[in-house]
């Protein structure tokens, strides 16, 4: 009896110290920036499923396409501007000001950029020179990429005041939007499927815009505005972050690429599916890092605890995530197939060793965000790509696709090294 006493006392105290966590900001905004991931996950493959139903496969075909060079045009217009935001909006004198200015920013951003793309597609993307020729279609290609650069700024700014709740919601708008409007402009092929998803980015802006953030931001009212005093604090920073991030995606994109050819398609099958578990191992960690980022921004003098927090909880979960994940590699893989199991238990088992690694780099890239040294920042991401690109493309034909693995391993080795040895280097005497 006493036994059962102790036990349920104990876990009573688990639970409220689970609770506890749960309502500080730091650990609250991290979840909710997990839920964007999971929700657009879980959204994208009945989505996708529906279309695959609804629509005629050229018209996915086409579809997927043009969605897949909004992403790309999109992601190049941002230009950083939302992690100018995360980092800068706490400390703005006139944050109405500063949010319009990176809003009207970011729009002018991707039409110029859209713009770019569309007179070019003759010569990259000669399928798609329809966007170009079709009045409608290019108006409507256009607003869809101005709808997804904005809607991402939008988001961080919810999360820069550690309000990520609102950029949970913003997403749970545009993937219920999609999923209801894939159904319904099924009859205009590929035009309605890009529709559906344009509608939906556009929906989620506007109700972010209107509903959502004046209640994050009180008084706050959207217009067209441009401070050039904020863009000249906004866009260095912002650019620079840009760059790293984009260094940092490097591997993700290339590898795939680089396994294709050295060692076929069926090599690339199987290590996509592991790439992809490896991922999920190190979402928690790296949602801490954007969560601190902007606990941090908000509290600059309890930076060093807040990282410190995150950085023990990230550890804890990727370390027991990937425990289990590295002894179960074979098993977990054969949910996917045979051959999976073969194949990827290899690759999935480095991936499981590196995953702490890819969190401290995460955690440490945001620590030189907050302190603003971008230079050393775009230096460590620099070197993180091509020692991963390297690894992989030396070793792989010898190793198979566990190189890539090993690749990542050191990549954000060399990143976790380095900050060890500044952070001797600081500590005193």
């Amino acid at each position: 009896m006493n036994r059962t006493t102790v036990i349920t006392t104990g876990e009573k105290k688990l639970l409220a110290r689970a609770a506890a966590m749960t309502r500080q900001s730091l650990f609250a905004n991290a979840g909710y920036l997990l839920g964007i991931n999971a929700v657009g996950s879980l959204v994208g493959f009945v989505f996708w499923g529906l279309a695959a139903r609804l629509y005629r496969p050229e018209d996915v075909g086409t579809a997927s396409a043009v969605l897949s060079a909004v992403a790309l045009v999109s992601g190049i217009a941002r230009l950083g501007m939302e992690h100018g935001l995360v980092r800068f909006l706490p400390e703005s004198q006139s944050p109405r000001r500063t949010l319009n200015t990176a809003f009207t920013s970011s729009i002018l951003a991707a039409v110029l950029m859209g713009a770019v793309f569309l007179v070019g597609l003759p010569l990259w993307s000669p399928s798609l020179v329809t966007l170009q020729q079709n009045g409608w279609y290019t108006a409507i290609f256009l607003i869809y990429v101005a709808a997804a650069t904005l809607g991402t700024v939008v988001q961080m700014a919810f999360v820069a005041r550690r309000r990520a709740i609102y950029a949970l919601l913003h997403t749970c708008v545009i993937n219920g939007g999609r999923l209801i409007l894939v159904i319904l402009l099924a009859d205009l092929g590929a035009s309605g499927l890009v529709a559906s998803v344009a509608l939906a980015f556009s929906v989620a802006v506007a109700v972010s815009l209107w509903g959502f953030l004046p209640s994050v931001e009180p008084g706050y009212r959207t217009c067209i505005e441009v401070s050039w005093h904020d863009l000249a604090i906004l866009v260095p920073y912002s650019l620079g972050n840009h760059v790293a991030s984009l260094l940092v995606q490097i591997p993700q994109i290339v590898l795939p690429l680089l396994i294709l050819e050295l060692v076929g398609p069926a090599s690339s099958g199987h290590a996509y599916v592991a790439l992809m578990i490896g991922g999920l191992l190190t979402s928690p960690g790296l949602a801490l890092a954007s969560s601190a980022f902007a606990e941090s921004a908000n509290a600059p003098q309890r930076s060093l605890s807040i990282l410190t927090k995150a950085t023990v909880l990230g550890l804890a979960l990727t370390v027991s995530a990937g425990v289990i994940v590295g002894i179960a590699a074979p098993w977990l893989l054969r949910l996917f197939g045979q051959s999976y199991a073969q194949e990827a238990s290899g690759l999935l088992r480095w991936l499981t060793l590196g995953a702490p690694l890819k969190v401290l780099s995460g955690l440490y890239f945001t620590h030189l965000r907050l302190e603003k040294q971008i230079g050393h920042l775009i230096l460590l991401s620099t070197i993180t790509a091509a020692a991963t690109l390297g690894v992989s493309a030396v070793l792989m034909p010898h190793l198979g696709i566990a190189a890539s693995g090993l690749g990542l391993l050191v990549g954000n080795g060399l990143v976790t090294a380095s900050a060890s040895a500044r952070a001797v280097k600081k500590k005193p005497n």
